[in-house]
């Protein structure tokens, strides 16, 4: 009889933890609970929609103050347009009950295609209505969100902006001598011109020299063709997908372990560490570790593997871990209290300096994304799923205004003064947070 008990009482038990287990295992992801998954999510998403759709103008609002009060500036420009776009097509597919994000998609895209794009010349402008330049990283985002918004509308129409998008680029930017693509494209005037006031013009741009290439550029321009070739699986599009997988990833990753910035046409680096300190400091926008990148780009090198081979290739996701590792080892504040912006080895045998340490919104989303899917492939190695955790109270104590909503543009810990600054601007709009929020939203249904 006491053995009868005893095997009823284990039973018992082992129901009751297994229980427990499953209940804790459908309720939280990575140790985070999914009810502050879903509620952060979902307000992030109604702090921006119907919000920033302008039905005055068109396109979507651009600046809005601290209190998301609608500054009185407006410019339009294609960065944060397609990126509003993008982000109102990707929460349709997370949402699709919700018509707000549908409707707020459908007007971005008539704006990008009927008011952006240079009937004369071809290609986007830079801003709504004229630019003097075209810029490629524009052109990525467009691309980019275009291809998503085909997703929820895969229509001729749709298609013909994804195939046309494409085609400009390919004629106006890409290298068929040495691979890639270039950034900045002039017009004539400019670019066969040596007068001072077009250097000056050039150097005004401030994304090096247009016969550079750089790495902002293409792993946008990667992450851009991951999504194209997912809705147009075109022989062209694959063959420029995998050469951008395979320049970012054996060209612009170094062997330290991160990414370089700039480039030349035939992708030698451009680096300043034999220079002085001084100068080093003096030119950081061109030779620096952004953390944020190099974390970004592991995700997006895995997005694009996982798209062409229908898995992760053995070499890229080495390199994509070397990628996270270094930032874990280098970027990160103690106990992964948010990520700095920038680093620099100032000589060989130095160890990594922070030199700039705000700790930018757009940089802590990726980071905290990317390490999602990172704990999700390598799950016995608790150093990701530790990160992740940190790094999410990091973003609810220093990152996410509970009185007006939205995220700060800095962590507060490091800049105070982001409290009372713009919550979007051109370069600040519904897209690092939102991707990051409904990734890890998707990660985390997958789970359940």
């Amino acid at each position: 009889m006491d053995a009868i008990k005893s095997k009823i009482g284990y039973l018992l038990l082992l129901f009751i933890t297994t229980t427990f287990h499953l209940n804790a295992q459908s309720t939280t992801y990575l140790g985070v609970p999914l009810t502050e998954l879903e509620t952060a999510l979902q307000n992030h998403l109604s702090t921006w929609y119907p919000r920033i759709v302008d039905t005055l103008n068109g396109g979507y609002w651009t600046n809005f103050e601290y209190d998301w009060k609608r500054s009185e500036d407006q410019p339009k420009m294609l960065v944060t347009q397609a990126r509003g776009l993008w982000t109102a097509a990707r929460a349709a597919q997370a949402f699709p009950d919700n018509s707000v994000f549908k409707q707020a998609a459908d007007h971005g895209f008539q704006f990008l295609t009927q008011k952006m794009w240079d009937q004369t010349n071809g290609g986007f402008y830079l801003y709504f209505p004229s630019s003097d330049y075209k810029l490629i990283y524009g052109h990525t985002f467009a691309l980019f969100a275009i291809a998503e918004y085909a997703k929820i509308n895969n229509s001729p129409e749709v298609l013909y902006w994804v195939r046309k998008t494409f085609q400009w680029m390919e004629d106006a930017a890409h290298d068929t001598k040495h691979s890639g693509y270039y950034n900045i494209i002039l017009p004539d005037s400019i670019k066969n011109s040596k007068t001072p006031e077009s250097q000056a013009f050039i150097q005004k741009i401030g994304w090096g020299k247009p016969e550079w290439k750089d790495q902002n550029t293409s792993i946008h321009i990667l992450e851009a063709l991951t999504t194209t070739y997912q809705v147009l699986p075109e022989p062209l599009i694959r063959k420029r997908l995998e050469e951008m997988l395979q320049l970012v990833r054996d060209k612009m990753v170094n062997k330290a372990g991160h990414l370089n910035l700039y480039f030349t046409s035939d992708w030698q680096p451009i680096i300043y560490q034999d220079s002085s300190r001084a100068f080093i400091l003096k030119n950081l926008t061109i030779d620096h570790i952004s953390f944020g990148h190099d974390i970004e780009t592991a995700y997006l090198l895995l997005d694009a593997s996982k798209t062409l081979y229908g898995k992760y290739d053995t070499k890229t996701l080495k390199i994509a871990k070397m990628l996270v590792d270094h930032s874990l080892k280098y970027g990160f504040e103690k106990n992964y209290y948010g990520l700095f912006d920038r680093g620099y080895r100032f000589t060989k045998n130095d160890s990594i300096e922070i030199v700039t340490r705000s700790k930018a919104w757009w940089a802590q989303a990726e980071a905290w994304h990317s390490l999602a899917l990172m704990a999700d492939i390598y799950p016995n190695e608790k150093i990701y799923q530790d990160a992740f955790q940190k790094m999410w109270r990091y973003i609810q104590k220093e990152l996410v205004d509970l009185e007006y909503g939205g995220w700060y543009g800095n962590g507060l810990d490091e800049n105070p003064e982001a409290k009372n600054q713009r919550k979007a601007h051109q370069w600040k709009g519904a897209y690092h947070d939102g991707r990051a929020l409904v990734q890890v939203w998707s990660y985390a249904r997958k789970t359940r």
